[in-house]
């Protein structure tokens, strides 16, 4: 746990008197105009609680005319529950860190809020990292995307009709990906679909930075397989178990491998990719095993051969 830049130890946290009596938050809302950050009035505001037995909103009230609220509260149940605060300004709940002082103000209380936007936002990508296992039992392949997103605008993007309508961002799978699964990350699984080869993003995405992971399977005869470089990208890294693969794209290099839960990965990496060409990734076929029919037809005929062998040793005495 991070507590003013430096690392605090959870068990001394729950062991100490900071988590006993009563506990406050001040905070304000805010929101950014041409010049200055404004103060956001008559907004609701809530005080949340998750934890392992019990996840509900605490407490509730309107942001006052200069944007600020207050609450008071106690910790109770589960030691590893998480306190915070959230904003719902124009349909678009935003949050606090997680509280951890027995009086949150300032920075911590803040929440920024933005106006909404469904117009065509040009979401950058920071950083772009694919990670691809060695082929398991069944010849499949354990791919791993992860993306940082940014929105350099004042505006939160959001889109239209639901999962029916358009998405505030879409990127390319291989058309034979299957186990598509959404993993941490700052978008929720709910809000991405897969079709046609492509992953479609549904979840608003406010101003700054947003990760979004996901995983699939691919069968060892899908590669090789290529994503588009159709937007800029800050960094590329691509990690390949396979020590015999091959990775191929503009201003790719490789550098050092790296150990991840102790399987060995090389490491290829290229910063500042233009929006022009593709990443080609490629893998060993696997070796091919023998069909067990043809084993079978060609015991049969090595047995048959045999006999007929035998039988003209016989013959000839």
């Amino acid at each position: 746990m991070m507590q003013g830049g430096a690392t605090i130890d959870p068990d001394t946290i729950r062991n100490s008197d900071l988590f006993e009596g009563p506990q406050r938050v001040d905070g304000r809302i805010i929101r950014p105009s041409a010049k200055d950050m404004d103060p956001v009035s008559d907004v609701w505001v809530t005080l949340h609680r998750v934890g392992s037995d019990q996840a509900a909103p605490l407490d509730s009230m309107r942001a006052r005319a200069n944007g600020t609220y207050s609450f008071t509260y106690k910790r109770t149940g589960d030691p590893d529950a998480i306190y915070f605060v959230s904003a719902q300004y124009a349909g678009i709940a935003y949050f606090t860190p997680p509280l951890h002082e027995k009086y949150e103000k300032g920075e911590h209380g803040e929440i920024v809020v933005f106006d909404t936007t469904s117009r065509n936002i040009d979401v950058g990508i920071r950083g772009h990292h694919v990670i691809i296992s060695s082929a398991d039992a069944n010849q499949m392949r354990s791919v791993t995307e992860v993306f940082e997103l940014a929105n350099d605008s004042a505006s939160t993007l959001v889109g239209s009709n639901g999962l029916k309508g358009t998405p505030t961002w879409t990127t390319h799978i291989p058309s034979e990906a299957t186990g598509f699964r959404v993993g941490q990350g700052d978008v929720p699984a709910a809000a991405v679909t897969v079709a046609n080869g492509k992953a479609q993003v549904f979840a608003p995405l406010a101003p700054g930075l947003r990760q979004l992971s996901f995983t699939y399977m691919l069968p060892s005869d899908a590669f090789p397989i290529s994503y588009p470089l159709d937007r800029a990208t800050s960094v590329l890294e691509v990690l390949l178990e396979d020590p015999q693969g091959t990775v191929d794209a503009p201003k790719l290099r490789e550098v050092d491998p790296v150990s991840i839960e102790r399987r060995q990965f090389r490491r290829f990496l290229a910063a500042e990719i233009p929006a022009v060409g593709e990443v080609v990734i490629d893998v060993p076929r696997a070796r091919t095993s023998m069909n067990r029919t043809y084993i079978v037809l060609l015991t049969l005929a090595i047995g048959g051969a045999m006999l007929a062998a035998l039988a003209r040793a016989f013959l000839r005495r």
